[in-house]
């Protein structure tokens, strides 16, 4: 279940947006990671997100989502090295939302 950013997003940062767009894309991430985005404030509650209960695939795409909204790979571990646990569907809205904050 593929979903993009709607024409209103683009008036928010790019950052947002970017992970607006990875967050989107399915319904655990919908379910799990959407609520802790607060777009009014352009607030992200990272503890909740993580607080929820995330197999590898959709771990690892929360780590790119965080990346890609701090400018940096806040983790032990390698986000490269991860991107491989995840299936085709989630590697593509993670480079889309790479894209969007690149502004490609």
């Amino acid at each position: 279940m593929e979903s993009s950013i709607s024409n209103e997003d683009g008036k928010l940062p790019a950052e947002l947006r970017a992970v607006l767009q990875i967050f989107r894309y399915d319904r655990e991430l919908q379910v799990k990671a959407l609520p802790c985005v607060d777009v009014e404030r352009q607030f992200i509650d990272w503890g909740g997100i993580w607080g929820n209960d995330f197999g590898g695939a959709h771990a690892a795409t929360i780590t790119w989502a965080q990346a890609i909204w701090c400018d940096q790979a806040r983790t032990t571990s390698d986000p490269l090295d991860r991107a491989f646990a995840m299936p085709p569907g989630l590697q593509k809205a993670v480079l889309k939302g790479l894209a969007i904050r690149w502004g490609l």
